[in-house]
């Protein structure tokens, strides 16, 4: 069971766990929203994630991808819903392994909407810029 506990960390079955970062220079993956459901700008951003350094692939389930990325087990998530029931905890986990996310904008995703989509959820504050580089070279 994962838990995190906003300024204490988060845990997995008990164990602290921490996101890390790629190595230096690693093609980076990202599970992203599938493109064909949502805007046409929010297309063209998630398309700029299909660059040379990136290996995107088709998002599962929000929680787990959340969970992989705070393991550091997935660089990166760029998702384009903004339903606080799919992304709250995945959130406060990612920031508590030491991760950082971001929407298009450059600022926090706020859980009551309204954000600049898509946004990224990442193991560390480099990451997130790379992928944020991305969604914005596509938009």
């Amino acid at each position: 069971m994962a838990v995190a506990v906003r300024g204490r960390g988060a845990t997995l079955n008990g164990a602290p766990i921490r996101s890390g970062a790629p190595a230096p220079g690693a093609v980076l993956e990202v599970a992203m929203s599938h493109p064909d459901y949502t805007t046409d700008d929010q297309k063209r951003a998630l398309l700029g994630l299909r660059t040379e350094g990136i290996a995107a692939r088709p998002c599962g389930s929000a929680g787990l991808e959340y969970l992989a990325v705070a393991r550091g087990d997935l660089d990166a998530t760029a998702f384009n819903w903004e339903y606080a029931w799919d992304h709250a905890a995945g959130l406060l986990l990612v920031t508590e392994a030491g991760g950082a996310q971001s929407t298009l904008s450059g600022v926090p995703f706020r859980i009551a909407g309204g954000n600049d989509l898509p946004f990224t959820a990442a193991r560390d504050e480099a990451t997130a810029r790379r992928v944020l580089a991305a969604l914005r070279s596509g938009g």
